[in-house]
């Protein structure tokens, strides 16, 4: 019997590591979970769909797909819906990266936008930040095949305006330019921050998530926006049923649902000013963010895990995003917000 070894460029693979969780809800703040939750309408929603949950879910999630293309004024065949934005992430490394491809990506990046390169044989180039925000023009200099913007980028939260993503698509040599859109609602004006309307453009496609803005994280629903050639590539490989009918009859729910979609971006917007004069009152440099989070610079980065962790609150260790000394805040409900409140020591 031939010795069954795991491909070469395995070896040493980091595997994702997700963040802490505290003892009870309103404390757990290291994965930017959406602190109001789900729409109401989606409890309703998923209740009615799981009576079918002996039927297998439409394959190409049709509903919510035409639903996102009339949001986003694209036609439908330039939408493809995933499991969560990472298989559609993974999709793009397997179809486009695999065996030698080559992807850029800003350093820190998002995991698994590294990950998912070096699982199907590909290579990163990691361009580091230019004052916290994407060196878009580094980036434009390295030839590859896919070149990943995170936008606003976590784990900093800053923001790149549109015409300056505009620019590097058509300045970098790469195949395709993805931008990750995962927390753009929290932008001050995300209409005018996106990137969706530079699809029809060629060369572009954006990603976005329902785990956010909409409070799905649990039920894993993203979709990308791309050329059609792109997204027919992408649908020739994916699994057939990856999204199940409860989170797609949810994802369309929480989508028709304006009204909590805009009371979680004033709530989240509110909240981040808070817990940013927060930290700058104690002492301490915070990052200007867009998203629902905010990285604050501290002098002993595992002292103050260490220290919120015990007054029952889980934050990000800097230092396993790629940002030692430094750790990230999810924007709290108003309980995380009165606990953290009670707990942050002064910086000194």
């Amino acid at each position: 019997m031939t010795e069954l070894t795991a491909r070469p460029w395995l070896a040493g693979l980091a595997p994702y590591s997700p963040g802490a969780k505290a003892a009870s809800a309103a404390g757990s703040l290291s994965s930017n979970e959406c602190a109001l939750g789900a729409s109401p309408h989606v409890v309703d929603a998923v209740l009615r769909e799981v009576r079918d949950a002996h039927r297998y879910p439409d394959a190409l999630a049709t509903d919510l797909r035409a639903a996102l293309a009339e949001r986003h004024a694209v036609p439908v065949d330039q939408v493809l819906v995933g499991n969560g934005s990472d298989e559609l992430i993974f999709l793009l490394a397997l179809a486009f990266l695999a065996d030698g491809g080559t992807a850029v990506c800003a350093e820190p990046a998002y995991r698994v936008d590294e990950i998912s390169t070096q699982v199907v044989g590909g290579a990163v180039v990691p361009v580091p930040l230019a004052g916290d925000r994407h060196d878009l023009r580094a980036m434009a200099g390295v030839d590859a095949d896919i070149a990943y913007v995170v936008n606003p980028h976590n784990p900093t939260g800053t923001l790149v305006r549109r015409e300056e993503i505009r620019r590097f698509r058509d300045r970098s040599p790469a195949g395709l330019v993805v931008v990750d859109e995962a927390y753009v609602d929290f932008a001050p004006d995300p209409a005018a921050a996106s990137a969706v309307p530079l699809v029809a453009g060629g060369g572009l496609a954006v990603l976005r998530t329902f785990s956010k803005a909409h409070g799905l994280a649990g039920l894993r629903v993203g979709y990308l926006v791309a050329p059609a050639d792109v997204i027919a590539t992408l649908a020739g490989v994916r699994a057939p049923f990856s999204v199940n009918r409860l989170a797609q009859a949810a994802a369309l729910a929480a989508l028709r649902d304006r009204t909590h979609h805009d009371a979680v971006r004033v709530h989240t917007i509110d909240m981040r000013h808070r817990v940013t004069e927060l930290f700058a009152l104690r002492g301490y440099d915070v990052v200007p963010s867009h998203a629902n989070f905010v990285l604050v610079r501290v002098p002993d980065e595992r002292g103050l895990v260490r220290r919120l962790s015990a007054a029952g609150i889980a934050i990000r260790p800097g230092s396993a995003l790629g940002v030692p000394g430094a750790v990230r805040v999810s924007v709290p409900g108003d309980d995380g917000w009165r606990r953290l409140e009670r707990a942050l020591p002064a910086a000194g």
